[in-house]
């Protein structure tokens, strides 16, 4: 596996909180995301093996990831509890969510367009005729 130094640099600035790690993750490539998200799942296993062994079930992945969440909120910090369940099914071998409950390809273009029509929106104009009713 190819870890590289900016690869330990982001973990770091995650456990210590520190601002840089949002920029860290927004500047890696497609390619680059996927070789972090391989040494990211290999470290949190090397964690986690003496907190919850060697096997560990769906219930107990279920049950650390909610207190893993709940102290996230408690420090008032963002978290992510889809993603941070996805990471500890991927290190225990439990079958994933994203690859288990399927996306109906409607659900995915109504999004796509609610992005588009979105006022809030900066990255596109607005296709919306603001005259027309929703």
């Amino acid at each position: 596996m190819r870890v590289e130094p900016r690869f330990r640099d982001q973990i770091r600035c995650l456990v210590l909180k520190d601002r840089r790690a949002k920029a860290l993750d927004e500047a890696l490539s497609p390619g680059d995301r996927i070789a972090f998200n391989g040494f990211l799942v290999s470290f949190v296993a090397v964690l986690l093996a003496p907190r919850l062994g060697d096997r560990c079930g769906i219930e107990e992945l279920a049950v650390f990831s909610d207190e893993v969440a709940a102290a996230h909120r408690a420090e008032r910090r963002p978290v992510n509890e889809f993603v941070v369940e996805e990471v500890l099914r991927e290190v225990y071998g439990v079958p994933l969510l994203f690859l288990t409950v399927p996306v109906p390809p409607r659900t995915v273009s109504a999004a796509g367009a609610a992005r588009g029509l979105s006022p809030t929106n900066t990255q596109r104009p607005s296709t919306r005729d603001p005259s027309r009713p929703l």
